[in-house]
């Protein structure tokens, strides 16, 4: 289903906006112009009536998108990339707009060299306050709009990393990682157990000589977990096969 949905990629909330060669009002008369023009839906013409269906699909974003820039939350979220993403994304859950699944990202991680898991304002620091503080406000600023019961917030990445520091004073790529859940209805908790991480071949919680962490949980069960107790769907349709044993209980 995924693959025949068109979904809006928005890097900056205040810069989703009508694009015209032309300033202030007349701006607005382009936007009027292109607006009517779209509306026509020719019959015998399929081509040109998908062109301006999509067209009006845009416009109708375009307004919605708006309405997300008003908003005012309700604590300051830190100046950077992922804090402002999730007060967009608070913001359109305020304004609902009729998103029900939100996505953001944050880069930085691939920490192959220089992490410095020691200094105050080394690198691994500065990620992980990062995380914390961009987390912490978008939970506060949902709880103090009453929005925190209706939120699940999963965190995930597509690779983890290494046990032990490299020579460049960082660490490779590992086999596992852990997962983050957040919101009103989650079970809270560490679900799973430490890994022993004794650095030694015969040691069954490690793998690839000691260097990796062997994984506990399949993370597509966790998937199957939100899919089915949160949004309702069926994840072995959504899935592609069933990964529902050994989810872990956090809803």
């Amino acid at each position: 289903m995924s693959r025949t949905v068109g979904v809006p990629s928005i890097p900056s909330v205040p810069a989703y906006a009508f694009a015209s060669p032309n300033g202030g009002s007349d701006a607005g008369v382009a936007k009027a112009s292109a607006t009517r023009i779209a509306s026509h839906l020719p019959v015998d013409v399929p081509h040109l009536a998908f062109v301006n269906s999509t067209a009006q699909a845009a416009f109708a974003t375009l307004d919605r998108v708006a309405q997300v820039n008003t908003y005012v939350p309700t604590v300051a979220y830190p100046n950077n990339g992922l804090a402002q993403a999730l007060r967009a994304v608070a913001g359109a859950m305020n304004k609902g707009v009729g998103t029900r699944v939100f996505w953001v990202q944050t880069g930085g991680y691939d920490t192959h060299a220089g992490q410095a898991p020691n200094q105050a304002n080394g690198t691994y620091s500065t990620l992980m306050s990062t995380l914390n503080d961009s987390l912490s406000a978008f939970y506060t600023d949902l709880q103090n709009q009453g929005l925190l019961s209706d939120t699940l917030l999963l965190q995930f990445s597509e690779f983890g990393r290494r046990i032990t520091e490299n020579a460049s004073g960082g660490t490779d790529h590992g086999a596992a990682s852990a997962m983050l859940v957040m919101g009103g209805s989650v079970r809270g908790g560490i679900y799973g157990t430490a890994p022993n991480l004794r650095a030694t071949g015969d040691n069954p919680t490690l793998e690839n000589n000691g260097g990796d962490v062997r994984y506990e949980t399949d993370f597509r069960s966790v998937y199957a977990r939100v899919v089915e107790d949160w949004l309702g769907a069926s994840s072995t349709t959504v899935l592609g096969g069933d990964f529902r044993a050994g989810a872990p209980e956090f809803l």
